[in-house]
Order: C-alpha cells, then structure tokens, then sequence
C-alpha cells in the first residue's frame, strides 16, 4: 500500500500537475510570460520537460506491464528484456506528451485570444522526441558502457544524475564487478 501510494504521488501527481498548469496557462486569453524567447522555443521546452516526466512515470510502473505495452511493437521482440521496457516507456512518454500537445492547440482553437498553429504542434512534437532521444542515449551511456556507469557510481551521483540509475537495480539487471562498481547485464 504505501509502495503505491508513493508511486502515485511521486511518480503520477507530477507529471498531472504539470499537464494541469499547462492546461491553465492554455485557457488565458493572453498568457504574458517574463521570458524573452521565441514561441517554438518554449513549447519545444514546455514539451521535452512533460515528455520527461511522464517517462519517470512509465518506469515507475512494474516490470512486466512494460514488457506487455512492448510486445505490440515488431521491432521490439528481438531486444533483451531490459531494453523493450526502457524502450517502451520512452515511447509511452513521447507518445502521451504529443497526443496532450495537439489536444492543448485544440484547447486554444476554442480559447478566445488564442489561435491553434500547426508549428506549435510541430515544435510541441520536437520537444517530446527530443526528451525521448535523451532517454533513449541515458540508458545506452548508463546501462551499456560501464565507464559512465563506473564514474556515476564513484561520484555518488549514480541514483541522482540518470533515470537508469533509479531504474535498473529495480529490474534484477544489477550485478557486482570491479569491486563495487556496477555493470550491466541482460
């Protein structure tokens, strides 16, 4: 019970809270905003932070759900375990953060003051793949190369620094070599 309610908390509460402002920000006729940056710059930004989140929430979900949502993709099924569920809940992000991008230029087409642009839901998109290209070269850094893994966890920043850091000790993926240094195995 309090493994779940902490996953709901600290894993789902963000990333809904975060959807929520920017549901907020969407219904204002003319939002002023104290940066000086272009429109596409932001929302990409807006993006690649929700797509973020909402992987932390994906991985959060147990082990084999993920190997379950990676089934239905062909090109999944000859990767290692390990990687069809890091994989799959990257995808999971990147695909919930834009259908919620097209769904926000939806809401503003409805707002008065707003308009809906394309280019927003293109640069909403560049957001999203970007964070899902950073997942995906995290996971290769951390899970496939002992060296960073090696420094991360002499560092003491191993659990802090990576979402795979969090994540593959809990997937029984962990094994003890070098000393105390971890390495990867699938």
């Amino acid at each position: 019970m309090k493994q779940h309610a902490f996953r709901i908390f600290g894993f789902l509460l963000p990333p809904l809270a975060y959807m929520a402002a920017i549901f907020w920000v969407s219904a204002l006729p003319n939002p002023q905003i104290g940066v000086k940056a272009p429109d596409y710059l932001l929302h990409a930004l807006e993006y690649f932070l929700l797509t973020l989140l909402l992987i932390r929430f994906f991985l959060s979900l147990p082990h084999a759900i993920l190997l379950n949502l990676a089934s239905f993709v062909p090109c999944f099924k000859k990767r290692a375990a390990t990687f069809r569920a890091w994989h799959a809940a990257c995808l999971l992000g990147a695909l919930v953060s834009m259908l919620y991008g097209v769904s926000d230029e939806l809401h503003q087409y409805f707002t008065p003051g707003r308009h809906c642009s394309l280019s927003d839901v293109l640069a909403d998109a560049f957001g999203s793949f970007l964070a899902y290209g950073i997942a995906l070269l995290d996971y290769w850094l951390l899970a496939r190369t002992s060296v960073h893994a090696r420094l991360l966890h002499h560092l003491k920043l191993f659990g802090r620094c990576s979402y795979v850091g969090e994540w593959i000790p809990k997937t029984c993926c962990l094994t003890k070599a070098h000393g105390s240094y971890p390495t990867f195995v699938e």
